[in-house]
């Protein structure tokens, strides 16, 4: 019986295989790095153009959808703003446990847990929360990026299975007059 990471039985060590998994375990580290260092051309590299981002539940002052990659990246550069003067904080991601559930040719299922920190102006840290990411990748050309990426800030998605890719869009949240 094949496992679910493997393209077809017997192929794991396949030095393809082994480039593409690689690069998506790079792809997952690059997104917290990016974010919290407020590179948002590189975090709006990440993700596919009509990609998602879902989380459950938002935080406050954030959707709880956002499609297309101008909108993910408008969206997290006013949620890291909003921390650093509501919080005066800079946020670290910690995103370990990455789980490749399928590998295909140009499509990749992944979950990995991850926490995020608060290095305080004061010196001090503090923690804040944990979640799971649930991620669809597709490949473009010879680079992976997130199409879909739903966050999981309480209950856990199922490790197996497909997940709810028929999410409405919440409002713009560039809108004004809407806090982020």
């Amino acid at each position: 019986m094949p496992r679910p990471t493997d393209r077809k039985a017997g192929t794991v060590a396949d030095p393809a295989h082994l480039a593409d998994r690689a690069a998506i375990h790079d792809l997952i580290a690059a997104y917290s790095l990016a974010y919290d260092c407020g590179d948002y051309a590189t975090l709006g590299d990440l993700f596919t153009e009509d990609a998602r981002y879902a989380f459950t539940p938002a935080p406050d002052s954030f959707p709880p959808y956002v499609a297309g990659r101008e909108n993910i990246v408008a969206a997290m550069s006013a949620l890291r703003g909003h921390h650093l003067e509501t919080r005066k904080a800079h946020q670290r991601h910690f995103t370990t446990n990455t789980f490749i559930i399928r590998l295909g040719k140009d499509t990749a299922e992944v979950r990995s847990l991850m926490c995020v920190g608060f290095a305080l102006v004061d010196g001090g840290q503090e923690f804040s929360r944990s979640g799971v990411y649930a991620d669809v990748l597709a490949k473009e050309g010879d680079r992976w990026r997130i199409a879909d990426r739903h966050l999981w800030l309480r209950e856990l998605p199922p490790l197996y299975g497909v997940l709810d890719t028929d999410r409405q869009p919440a409002p713009d949240p560039t809108t004004p007059g809407r806090p982020m």
